[in-house]
């Protein structure tokens, strides 16, 4: 599955797989999911733009499906006073 969202007016594309590895399930007993974040500039999750998870399905069930999930994991991280620097940073023009 891929949606599209915009987080504080970045375009952001995610991808989800519910179940991942059939083993994790049969030995397990629970759906590893996979989920993929792309945007064409950092995030508070990644400094490239790119991040690439695996995590119990519950955990995406929890929190309402896989879009709710990533903008949750992003407005968490963006309490990190490294993030702010940056988004602080990156609002303020340069001159050169």
């Amino acid at each position: 599955m891929k949606d599209q969202i915009t987080w504080n007016n970045i375009e952001i594309t995610i991808e989800y797989k519910k179940s991942c590895f059939k083993a994790v399930k049969d030995i397990h007993g629970y759906d590893l999911a996979h989920v993929q974040v792309t945007a064409s500039q950092p995030l508070p999750i990644t400094k490239t733009g790119y991040r690439s998870c695996f995590l119990a399905n519950s955990i995406i069930e929890e929190h309402g499906g896989v879009i709710n999930f990533v903008q949750a994991y992003l407005d968490e991280e963006a309490r990190n006073p490294e993030w702010k620097k940056l988004e602080a940073k990156n609002a303020q023009l340069s001159l050169f």
